[in-house]
């Protein structure tokens, strides 16, 4: 049984976003299983990332459970996740017979991110005209920034 904090370096983001983990707390147990070890943990962590609509960084909270089964050696060519099947997806090759628990973390980090995070449901975004961050001040460009390619449409609009 272990319950640990761990420091865990900054992700990469999916546009070389940076994204910093500022808490994380890790605890769970591990057993010997049939196919290596079985390491049954929670994550708890604070996540830094910025919103996707208006740039500015937010603070998320993720909440992970899991299952791995560890596996000491290398992951066999011609494995993956093309012809894996569901059991096959918990596990955790170790190369060395060692598993560690800030890559093990990263990638539950990873894989719990949201894939557009927003920092609040009424966050309105940049302008597409100016840039301006609409949850600071009113840009003034109006609301008919549309885009040209769209134009055309415009006369489908109902009448306000």
């Amino acid at each position: 049984m272990f319950d640990e904090p761990l420091r865990v370096p900054p992700l990469l983001g999916i546009a070389d976003e940076t994204i910093l983990v500022e808490r994380a707390r890790v605890r769970g147990t591990a057993r010997r299983g049939e196919r290596g070890a079985d390491l049954e943990g929670s994550l708890r962590a604070t996540v830094r990332m910025p919103c996707s609509r208006c740039n500015e960084s937010f603070e998320i909270g993720l909440s992970v459970e899991f299952f791995l089964v560890l596996v000491a050696g290398e992951e066999r060519p011609g494995s993956g996740a093309q012809g894996a099947e569901e059991e096959d997806a918990a596990l955790y090759h170790a190369p060395d017979g060692r598993a560690d628990l800030v890559d093990i973390c990263s990638e539950q980090i990873y894989l719990n991110l949201p894939l557009k995070p927003v920092c609040s449901s009424g966050c309105k975004g940049l302008c597409p005209r100016c840039g301006a961050n609409r949850n600071r001040t009113e840009c003034g460009c109006g609301e008919e920034c549309a885009d040209p390619r769209l134009a055309p449409l415009l006369r489908f609009r109902k009448p306000q």
